[in-house]
């Protein structure tokens, strides 16, 4: 069977997903301390990084705030992917 093209959606939510695991990394936070520093419950968390379509804008800017995303990398989620 032939491959499908990705949609621009999931090109979307990989982008974010990028950023967001760019900055994990930098700032060497896990998903759990993220969870704590965020206010958001882990589970909710988690489930959010799984389907990025459901992330409301203000676990996103929490989320963009404690890992210390740069006003660059902001406007290219602005951009791309919203």
């Amino acid at each position: 069977m032939p491959k499908l093209k990705t949609s621009e959606r999931e090109k979307q939510n990989r982008t974010l997903l990028a950023i967001i695991e760019s900055g994990k990394t930098m700032t060497a936070i896990d998903t759990q301390k993220l969870s704590k520093l965020t206010g958001i419950p882990p589970s909710t968390l988690y489930q959010r990084l799984s389907q990025p379509d459901n992330i409301r804008i203000s676990e996103l800017r929490e989320i963009l705030r404690v890992l210390k995303i740069t006003d660059e990398e902001k406007a290219k989620i602005g951009r791309e992917v919203i």
